[in-house]
C-alpha cells in the first residue's frame, strides 16, 4: 500500500517536472513490472501534456479517456480472486488505488480546461481595418449588426472581432457617413483622434482626419452625444446634437461649437457632390487634398481666409475644380503632378 502511495506521488512529481533521480528509477521499475502500469501512466501523461499544446480535449476525448479507465477498473476487478474481492480491506485498497489514479486524471483534465478557458478569455483582439485610397472614390461597409458605413477618400476605419456582442465601437481617421441600426442595449460609439461620439440608432456624418486641426460632426436623424478629447486623452464636456445640427471641434483648443445647418444629402459627398457654403479657402483646399490625394500649398497668405460658396461633382479633375473656386480670379494656380501651388 505504501509503495502504491509513493508511485502516485512520483507520477505527480514527474508531471510537474520535479522528479529526482531516485524517484525516476522507482518509476521506471514500476513501469517495467506490468504493461498495465505503462498504459495507465501514458493515459495520464497524454491528458497532462495537452496543457502544453494548442489542442484542447473535446467532450468525445474526455469520454473516451474515462471509458478506458472504467474498462481498466473492470479488468482489474475481474482479475482479483473471489476471496480477495469479498475482503473489505482488499476492496478498499483497490478502490483507493484506482481512485487516486482517477484523481490525477481529473486534476489534469481540470487544469487543461482551465488553461483553455483562460486562453479563450485572453485571446488577442483582432481588428478589421479598411483604408480607402485617395481620389474621388468611396467604400461601402456593412458591419455585423447591419449598420452601414460609407467611407470617403483617404480614410482609415477599423473595428474589432468583438463588435456587436457587448460592444459596438469603431475607429475612424477620415470621413464617414453612418446609418446605425438601433440597439438600445448596446450603444454605437465612434472614436477619432479628438472625439468620442455615442449614438443608438442614428444617421450622421463624421469628418475627422487626424492631420487636420478641426473636426465636424453633422447629425441627419436621431440623436448624438459627443465629447472632445484633449491631448492627454481626457474627455471634455458632453454635448448633445439634434437633427440638422453640426458640431465643429477646434482641435487646438478642444472647444466645440454647435450650429444649425440645412442638410441636403443630394448635395453631399455621399452622392459624389461636394458643396461648400461660405467656407475659408484654407479649409476647402484641405478637403481637396484628401479627396484627390494631392498636396496643395498656399503661398499667398492673404487669400487663406477668403470665403467661397460653390458646388462641384467629385468626378471632375482637380484643375477644373480649382477653376470653379477661382471664378473671380483672386489667385493663380500652378499644377505639377500631385503638387499644387496657390499664388
Amino acid at each position: 500500500m505504501e509503495r502504491n502511495n509513493n508511485i502516485e506521488r512520483i507520477i505527480v512529481r514527474y508531471l510537474q517536472n520535479n522528479i529526482t533521480e531516485d524517484e525516476m528509477r522507482l518509476l521506471m521499475s514500476w513501469l517495467n513490472e506490468d504493461p498495465a502500469n505503462k498504459e495507465m501512466f501514458f493515459q495520464i501523461k497524454k491528458v497532462h501534456d495537452l496543457n502544453n499544446t494548442d489542442t484542447y480535449p473535446t467532450t468525445e476525448y474526455i469520454n473516451e479517456s474515462w471509458e478506458r479507465i472504467a474498462n481498466k477498473i473492470s479488468n482489474v476487478s475481474e482479475s482479483v480472486g473471489e476471496a480477495e474481492r469479498d475482503s473489505v480491506g482488499s476492496r478498499k485498497r483497490w478502490l483507493l488505488s484506482i481512485g487516486k489514479y482517477a484523481a490525477v486524471v481529473i486534476l489534469c483534465i481540470g487544469l487543461t480546461l482551465g488553461v483553455q478557458a483562460f486562453l479563450e478569455s485572453y485571446k488577442p483582439v483582432v481588428y478589421t481595418a479598411i483604408d480607402t485610397e485617395s481620389g474621388p472614390r468611396m467604400s461601402h461597409i456593412t458591419l455585423p449588426d447591419g449598420t452601414r458605413v460609407m467611407l470617403n477618400a483617404s480614410s482609415k476605419f477599423n473595428y474589432s472581432t468583438k463588435y456587436g456582442t457587448s460592444l459596438r465601437e469603431v475607429y475612424l481617421d477620415g470621413e464617414a457617413f453612418f446609418d446605425v441600426v438601433k440597439n438600445p442595449k448596446v450603444p454605437f460609439v465612434v472614436k477619432t483622434s479628438k472625439q468620442r461620439i455615442e449614438v443608438l440608432g442614428t444617421t450622421f456624418n463624421v469628418l475627422d482626419y487626424a492631420s487636420d486641426d478641426y473636426a465636424i460632426t453633422t447629425l441627419v436623424s436621431g440623436s448624438v452625444k459627443m465629447q472632445a478629447i484633449d491631448k492627454d486623452g481626457n474627455y471634455k464636456e458632453m454635448h448633445y446634437l439634434k437633427p440638422n445640427q453640426q458640431a465643429f471641434v477646434d482641435k487646438n483648443t478642444d472647444k466645440i461649437i454647435l450650429s444649425s445647418v440645412k442638410i441636403d444629402l443630394s448635395k453631399t459627398w455621399v452622392n459624389k457632390i461636394y458643396h461648400f457654403n461660405n467656407e475659408p479657402l484654407s479649409l476647402i483646399l484641405q478637403r481637396l487634398e484628401k479627396i484627390y490625394g494631392v498636396n496643395i500649398a498656399i503661398e499667398n497668405a492673404k487669400i487663406k481666409d477668403v470665403r467661397y460658396t460653390g458646388t462641384f461633382e467629385l468626378n471632375l479633375p482637380i484643375d477644373q475644380v480649382i477653376d470653379i473656386i477661382n471664378y473671380d480670379k483672386q489667385f493663380s494656380c500652378v499644377i505639377n503632378d500631385d503638387k499644387i501651388t496657390i499664388q
